[in-house]
């Protein structure tokens, strides 16, 4: 199994949000399940991401504690995604960047379509 080299700061708040969230779906995942997308094929829809990353970033979030993961016994196996209290915690900082987003989109869009200069 893989193991970073670099150890793991935890002696920030920052860093740990920076570990623990880092990834390019998990807040899109965590703001779509707070919108009852709950079943891992409508959010894959939703995002429009691979289903093996996907289902990794989940398993990150389950892992940490933001979301639940229930499974159901049924003839055809079913999974649904339900946010934790900490999961909810998350919200009003995912709504604030998407309207700081919102709010500076020409700037963005600009600054997204020129070329890196090398």
């Amino acid at each position: 199994m893989y193991r970073k080299k670099i150890p793991i700061r935890i002696d920030c708040g920052l860093h740990i949000f920076k570990e623990l969230l880092n990834g390019k779906w998990k807040l899109m995942l965590i703001y779509y399940i707070s919108e009852q997308v709950k079943r891992p094929g409508a959010l894959q829809k939703k995002i429009a991401v691979d289903r093996r990353v996907m289902n990794k970033q989940l398993d990150e979030l389950v892992k940490y504690g933001f979301v639940d993961k229930f499974s159901f016994d049924t003839k055809i196996p079913k999974v649904e995604y339900q946010l934790t209290p900490l999961g909810f915690s998350l919200l009003p900082i995912i709504k604030d960047l998407e309207q700081w987003g919102e709010n500076n989109r020409a700037v963005l869009e600009v600054a997204f379509s020129e070329k890196p200069k090398l």
